[in-house]
């Protein structure tokens, strides 16, 4: 049987965003993921509280992407803390993320569902990127778990060098 594609849905409650992962958290929806942190960052949201209850598979770009908010966010001043913590993943996600080296960067919390449906909450609009656009993230992830955990340049240098190969042109 076939795992759904990732949606994504948003609430808001300031300082903090509740952002409901589902389905497949893979490199198509790994660009809407980091615009819709990066964008509610900017408008001020300082925590974000990642539920994967419903998150049936991530894949590395997505957990690249992950890897590469928490460090680009960095640790939260105001609460001293870090900024993004996953809710509920299940194990084969806790398994991927403990294995690339991403686990010791999230808070991991295991509670009920956190995200309230309905009310204030959102679906977030999944957006069209170029395959360009999507390679580029792809490989902007994959060098940022290989510098994260030594072990990973072995599993990504061919992928790495496959994406490279697809950004230059000729």
């Amino acid at each position: 049987m076939p795992v759904p594609g990732c949606t994504l849905s948003v609430w808001i409650q300031s300082p903090t965003a509740f952002i409901k992962v589902g389905g497949r958290a893979a490199a198509e929806s790994a660009r809407d993921f980091k615009g819709l942190v990066t964008r509610l960052h900017a408008e001020g949201i300082s925590l974000f509280c990642v539920d994967l209850s419903q998150c049936l598979l991530m894949d590395s770009t997505f957990s690249g992407v992950v890897a590469g908010l928490t460090q680009s966010l960095g640790p939260d001043p105001k609460h001293g803390c870090k900024r993004i913590s996953l809710v509920n993943p299940n194990a084969r996600v806790r398994d991927l993320l403990d294995n690339l080296g991403v686990l010791d960067l999230v808070n991991i919390l295991e509670t009920s569902p956190v995200f309230v449906p309905g009310g204030d909450s959102q679906e977030v609009e999944t957006g069209t990127f170029s395959r360009k656009e999507t390679t580029s993230c792809c490989l902007e992830a994959h060098r940022l778990l290989m510098a994260l955990k030594p072990e990973n340049a072995a599993k990504f240098q061919e992928v790495t060098r496959m994406l490279e190969a697809q950004l230059t042109p000729g």
